[in-house]
């Protein structure tokens, strides 16, 4: 096998292993960095994912995978309680939802999110953790918390732009806009 390939899918593996903890660091950094509100929403949403997929775990005493842990050890191997594809899914899902539901699709942003779905199924079956078939359920979980979860905060998280707008810097659409939502 060619050096490059070889390169090419260990570098592309690393990041998709990494996702989920630059997802959660980027919530929590843009939280308290810029007090964005819609970053504390996604971030609660993140934890949800890890709660639920950490009580799986507990309950089916599911077998961490050596090859798939985070961080390893000579006496212990540490893996986080939810496979990567879950937490990619949820993310995937919570935009598209708001794309939907706002009706700003982008399909840039759309085909990028599908993209980057499946490409952590076929890293954590290319590195050996899971199977494609653990991957596409572990994906299709988060995908259904991420459209459950979207449909219960849309209202607060979608608001929250128009809470930001300050009366002195709105032109007149957004004035009505603010009257027939009664924001005033």
């Amino acid at each position: 096998m060619d050096y490059g390939i070889i390169l090419f899918k260990g570098i592309l593996n690393t990041l998709i292993r990494l996702s989920p903890l630059s997802l959660y660091m980027g919530s929590i950094m843009s939280s308290l960095m810029f007090d964005n509100k819609k970053s504390n929403i996604l971030l609660l949403g993140f934890v949800l994912v890890e709660g639920l997929s950490g009580a799986f775990k507990t309950i089916t005493n599911a077998v961490v995978n050596p090859q798939c842990a985070l961080v390893k050890s000579e006496t212990n191997n540490v893996s986080l309680p939810s496979p990567i594809p879950t937490t990619i899914g949820f993310m995937v899902a919570f935009f598209i939802s708001n794309m939907v539901d706002t009706e700003t699709f982008n399909p840039i942003k759309f085909f990028f999110l599908l993209l980057l779905l499946m490409l952590s199924i076929w890293s954590r079956y290319n590195v050996g953790c899971h199977s494609i078939i653990d991957s596409v359920i572990a994906s299709i979980i988060g995908i259904i918390i991420g459209v459950g979860y979207y449909n219960l905060v849309k209202t607060y998280y979608n608001n929250i732009d128009l809470e930001n707008l300050k009366p002195d810097t709105i032109s007149d659409n957004e004035s009505k806009i603010y009257k027939i939502l009664d924001l005033s």
